[in-house]
């Protein structure tokens, strides 16, 4: 089917095509774990964590902790990463025998050198020490790759958004570099006009596009968002409105310009009913499927 045999289609018939090959995943070997990052986090502190392989195997731990952070209070500074922490600076809450409650704070950026019982207070509390006595057995900068390993998991989800923008920059590249076209990623409304002179109205004053496509020889412009959904939720209903709202917002200017929303996962499945009112307003929303399709070429062209 051709491009200008899909738009011809009713919007019903549109969203069953659509639905019908949405994909299974976005995720890429590389969604995993993001490894130069890990590796990036674990070297931050990797002199601080060699040392800190003395209290390895330690009896007396918590005076030998605090003594070696005594004498080299920015060790301390290691902590965080060791009980996979991102925060430096904790606000913690103290429950004593008699439920009694109190609340303070640590700084671990910058090590406040009067509160080293403190800080050693909280390294046991956290049960830190008693693994550093009993269970670790080798080198503290591995066992924190792994923790930092951990942690990038929490940034999955950013990942998947990732990857949609990387394969929609990918198909439009080879677009524009074999006709002619030029583009630019996370465009602002701005960086439009003084690059193509072409007014986009916008909804918020920091919109930045995906990706934005100019047609030198047309004059025309297209705007592109795109995200994934692998689950369902109340976001989906939301974004399914907020891009039929700036959908109208773009295309309220006397230039030529085209919004184009690319958009895939099986959570759309929870979603119908917001996904086609979506498309009864915007006219090009895409799968990933359908990148295989002459479609961008053909939409580009126009």
């Amino acid at each position: 089917m051709t491009l200008e045999e899909y738009k011809k289609l009713a919007p019903t018939e549109r969203l069953s095509i659509f639905m019908e090959s949405l994909s299974m995943t976005n995720r890429t070997p590389e969604y995993y774990v993001n490894w130069t990052k890990v590796a990036r986090e674990t070297r931050k502190y990797e002199v601080e964590l060699n040392t800190l392989n003395y209290l390895i195997g330690k009896q007396n731990i918590f005076d030998e902790a605090f003594a070696l952070f005594s004498k080299q209070p920015d060790l301390l500074c290691a902590i965080p990463s060791l009980i996979a922490c991102r925060d430096t600076k904790l606000d913690i809450l103290s429950v004593d025998e008699q439920d009694n409650m109190s609340f303070y704070s640590l700084n671990f950026a910058r090590i406040d050198k009067s509160k080293i019982l403190e800080y050693t207070n909280f390294v046991q509390q956290t049960g830190l020490l008693n693994f550093l006595k009993e269970k670790a057995n080798r080198s503290l900068v591995d066992y924190v790759y792994g923790v930092e390993a951990g942690l990038d998991s929490n940034a999955r989800k950013n990942r998947s958004g990732t990857t949609m923008e990387n394969i929609v920059e990918r198909n439009v590249e080879k677009v524009c570099r074999e006709y002619g076209l030029e583009y630019m990623a996370q465009a602002s409304a701005s960086y439009i006009k003084n690059r193509w002179d072409i007014t986009v109205p916008v909804d918020k004053s920091e919109r930045r596009f995906d990706v934005a496509i100019y047609n030198p020889n047309t004059n025309r412009l297209w705007l592109i968002e795109t995200n994934y959904y692998g689950g369902g939720g109340s976001k989906l209903k939301a974004v399914a409105g907020e891009f039929t709202e700036l959908n109208a917002f773009v295309r309220d200017t006397p230039d030529s310009v085209e919004f184009v929303w690319v958009t895939d996962g099986q959570g759309w499945h929870t979603a119908h009913r917001p996904l086609a009112e979506a498309f009864g307003h915007i006219d090009y929303v895409f799968n990933l499927e359908m990148l295989r399709t002459e479609y961008f070429r053909d939409l580009f062209l126009c």
